[in-house]
């Protein structure tokens, strides 16, 4: 029986042992599936080897204190608070007695688990500064204070802090306990506060070298920590200054110098003391740079602030500000942006249009916000297939250079019939998602849908371009559940009349499922059932970390990862492509971004993510970048050269919309270059506005396919409008720039500032909206068509540079109350210079504007301008009025007879 019950008790043991090691266990198995084992080991083993080297060095300091207080313990304990408690002695023999040997074990113990649990957390939380440190690569350019290079402040300045918190605090804490114990056991008496006397401070000699020795340490140390503080300045806010200003120089500097000499002098004096028999040398130097710590570098610099800096600012804060400016700009890329005059109020003529025609073929009337819900309900097909939002890029088509708007038709399992979420269901047949829907920038129905150039299931498209060999997607936005494939179960792929269609995998990567590989993924999910599972083979492969967005940054966490990832058709192949960016708080003067931990980012690395076998493509794009340089030092092999990307790939590569925004944001007020100017804020910006959902929103960045001023191609380019900053009591929407980020070929990451003339009037969106509503005409219909039963959306007012003037576009959406309705564009309205016009289509608008000569924009596919139905209430155009209204006549007439038929029938019946 007893047999039995090891048996039993070393099973659990081992499956506990399994259990957790289980998690580990398959991460190895997934990184090397992937061909990153190096991702895997570098991180873990420099953790490991920080956390030996930082337990085993306060192991020693800890383990040499509380050993050499050993006897002092022992005495104690034994002695007397033995004869304090008044223990009884039973059998001769004392109840609490300690014995060298035994306090020497505990003593041990006690420092290995201390030591080794700050080491746990410094080592799991440090180990990137200490890489970083080793493989540093230098910036090229110097702080403006000190003259460091700036590799010092982003590398080793974070490596010191990490060695200095890591140590300072556990010795602090030891010290202190240690004098606590002396304070105790009696060892250490204060006869009096004065501590200036020499009787002030009565101790035992052996605890006098002890202390000596650990205060002489911690002084050693809090001269480093100032030192450090001395650095630490450049990132300190006073006022209207990011970093070091004229309180940290003359003020803050002088103090942390005096504070090191006093430290220095304090450590001399602490180990003198182990010499010589003077408590003072002690407890004076502890209480002396206590009590001037607080004083010189508490209040003075607070005084320095409050009566020489605050009444005389920005001459005193000039230069610092200078500073802030220039490295602030250099931290978000602004100073590489190229300033141009744009005049906003050039005369268009029809030949300038024609000169734009790519452009006006490009406008975009479908807004992404509603066109969703429509992409859901006409190509959702089931319920548990889903859209998770809209990507717009830029595809030749038939040699015509076209924007594209394309979604994922993604597998939700969350979706399905809660009848059909059992175990082989969600694990084994349902495992993946199926082809895309995608439509042109202003392709439009004439029901005001927008017309598909991929549609359906299997996917249908009258464009070789387009044209999808491998529609399978295992992994993207909402693959959340891990799945088994090639089991005995075929894979649902879509439905096909009264059945479905089925597949297997075919991919590339998955996990083995060996016997020990099932076993170990087993435990780690908790499922006893996949191990008993008959469906599975030795064919059989675990799809895991389905998420890009958690794919990749499990794989490489020290890199930040664009919230908004975009899909591909690459020569027939589906592909995912998220920006990666490397950031830093580590920068001098540099302004942190609103809310964000971040003063420095470059988008430095293009992930490529296949979303039917998940192979993962970390692309370098900037390797002039010194933190990716670092990196790249660090983990060699992952980060491959931009240069082998595929061409076709890299036709697709986008100007990143949020690092875009961070920028933008910035460029509100670090445009001011002038210290005096930036410091009152005369000439700061806005992000222009629009109304959506009857609501003033910040403009977003938008894609558009346009000519670059002074360019005789097209190009694909992300733009923005600014306004004057505004207040509560003057508020200002005229438009004074727009910024465009350039991406095709070898002008990928140029951006353009386009300043219009600070003496020209020119409409920014808001007052375009504001000009729709109070035009009688427009907010006439819009009002009598947004009333009970249906609702009108106002989309994207979208502001198109074009000859040197601007074009204002927004598309007018009706969408019925009624659940499951889809919103419908209905109107485009156009805004040049003075005129506005409101018509069913891109077209006609140009025709009301420019005359009958205007140029049409072209559409592919269903090829042919949106023509809308007329609504009740619209102005119908004067062309088909006369056939409208006798349409309208005959059909009253018919009613009319309708009418006296029933009333005849009604008499004739009643007289019966």
């Amino acid at each position: 029986m007893l047999r039995y019950g090891k048996f039993i008790i070393g099973l659990f043991v081992l499956i506990a042992i399994l259990s957790a090691s289980s998690g580990f266990y398959e991460d190895w198995l997934w990184f090397r599936d992937l061909g990153y084992s190096q991702l895997f080991w570098t991180p873990l083993l420099s953790k490991w080897l920080i956390q030996t080297v930082n337990g085993t060095i306060l192991f020693a300091f800890i383990v040499s204190i509380l050993l050499s207080v050993r006897h002092a313990i022992v005495t104690f304990v034994n002695h007397r608070l033995s004869s304090n408690l008044h223990l009884v002695q039973n059998m001769d023999r004392q109840v609490l007695s300690l014995n060298q040997k035994k306090v020497t074990i505990w003593l041990v113990i006690l420092s290995a688990v201390i030591s080794f649990s700050v080491s746990f957390v410094a080592g799991f939380t440090g180990w990137l500064e200490v890489l970083t440190f080793v493989n540093a690569t230098p910036f090229g350019k110097v702080d403006p204070i000190f003259g460091k290079e700036l590799s010092f402040y982003f590398f080793k300045l974070p490596f010191l802090q990490t060695l200095y918190n890591a140590f300072f605090g556990p010795l602090f804490l030891l010290t202190l306990f240690t004098g606590l114990f002396y304070l105790v056991t009696g060892i250490l008496r204060f006869r009096s506060l004065k501590l200036w006397e020499s009787k002030a401070v009565e101790i035992g000699m052996a605890a006098r070298r002890h202390l000596a020795l650990l205060i002489g340490i911690l002084f050693v140390f809090k001269a480093f920590g100032y030192f450090l503080d001395i650095f630490q300045m450049l990132y300190s806010v006073h006022g209207h200054v990011v970093g070091a200003g004229y309180t940290d120089l003359n003020a803050n500097l002088p103090v942390l110098i005096i504070l090191i000499v006093l430290s220095i002098l304090g450590f001399l004096l602490s180990w003198s003391g182990i010499i010589i028999r003077e408590v003072r040398l002690l407890t004076l130097p502890v209480t002396g740079i206590f009590v001037l710590g607080i004083l010189l570098y508490g209040i003075y610099p607070s005084l320095i602030q409050s009566f020489i800096v605050i009444p005389n600012e920005l001459a005193k804060e000039a230069p610092y500000i200078q500073n802030e400016i220039a490295l602030t700009r250099f931290g978000y890329g602004l100073d590489k942006i190229q300033e141009q005059d744009y005049p906003g109020d050039s005369v268009l003529t029809v030949d300038s249009l024609k000169s734009n025609q790519e452009t006006l073929n490009n406008i975009r009337l479908n807004d992404p916000r509603p066109m969703l819900q429509t992409y859901n309900q006409k190509q959702g097909i089931r319920l548990y297939y889903k859209f998770n939002d809209i990507d717009i890029d830029r595809y030749t088509i038939n040699k015509d250079y076209r924007q594209v708007m394309l979604s994922a038709r993604e597998l939700s399992s969350n979706d399905l019939d809660p009848k059909a979420k059992t175990f082989v269901n969600t694990r084994f047949k349902y495992t993946h998602g199926f082809g895309v829907s995608a439509s042109f920038a202003n392709a439009v129905t004439s029901e005001g849908l927008p017309s598909f150039a991929i549609k359906d299931v299997p996917s249908v498209t009258d464009f070789d371009e387009l044209k999808i060999k491998e529609p399978r997607i295992y992994y993207g936005e909402l693959t959340n559940d891990w799945v088994v494939v090639n089991t005995s179960v075929k894979e649902f792929d879509y439905p096909l009349g009264n059945t479905n269609s089925e597949n297997n995998y075919q991919g590339s990567t998955g996990i083995m499922l060996t016997p020990l590989n099932k076993l170990m993924i087993s435990l780690h999910h908790g499922t006893i059932r996949l191990y008993f599972a008959n469906e599975v083979n030795s064919q059989s492969r675990l799809l895991i970390n389905r998420n890009i967005k958690e794919r990749v940054q499990k794989l490489a966490p020290f890199l930040t990862y664009d919230a908004d990832p975009y899909l591909v058709i690459d020569n027939g192949q589906l592909k995912w492509i998220m920006d990666a960016y490397t950031t830093s708080a580590q920068l001098p003067y540099a302004s942190k971004y609103s809310d964000q931990n971040f003063n420095y980012i470059r988008n430095t690395v293009k992930v490529v993510v296949d979303a039917y076998d998940g192979t993962v493509d970390f692309y370098a794009v900037d390797t002039n970048d010194p933190i990716l340089a670092t990196y790249i030092k660090i983990f060699p092999g992952v980060f491959k050269d931009i240069a082998s990307m595929p061409a076709s790939l890299k036709s697709h590569l986008r100007y990143p919309e949020t690092l875009f925004t961070v920028q933008s944001n910035m460029l509100k007020t670090f445009h001011m270059t002038n210290p005096s100017v930036f410091y009152n804020k005369e000439d700061a910006w806005d992000i222009a506005k629009e109304l959506y959902l009857d609501k003033p929103q910040n403009v977003d960045p938008y894609y558009t396919i346009m000519k670059i001023p002074g360019e005789d191609k097209p190009e694909f380019v992300l733009m923005l409008p600014f306004t004057p900053a505004s207040s509560t009591t003057n508020t200002r929407n005229n438009m004074v720039s727009w910024l465009a980020a350039r991406m095709d070929g070898d002008k990928y990451g140029q951006l353009l500032l386009y300043k219009l003339p600070k003496n020209t009037e020119i409409d920014g969106p808001l007052q375009i909206e504001s000009r729709i509503d109070q035009d009688p005409e427009i907010s006439k219909q819009l009002s009598l068509w947004d009333q009970k039963g249906s609702s009108i959306i106002r989309g994207n007012l979208l502001a198109f540079p074009l000859g040197g003037n601007f074009l204002y576009v927004e598309p007018i959406y009706m969408q019925s109350d009624k659940n499951g309705s889809i919103p419908e564009i209905k109107r485009v309205i156009l805004a040049y210079q003075d005129r506005l016009v409101m018509a069913e289509n891109l077209g006609q608008a140009l025709v009301e504007i420019f005359g009958e000569n205007a140029p049409q924009p072209t559409t592919l596919g269903q090829g042919t301008l949106p023509i809308v139905q007329t609504l009740p209430g619209s102005v119908i155009p004067s062309s088909t009025k006369d056939e409208t209204i006798n349409s309208m006549i005959e059909q009253i007439n018919q009613f009319r007879s309708i009418l006296d038929s029933i009333e005849s029938q009604i008499k004739g019946s009643s007289n019966g």
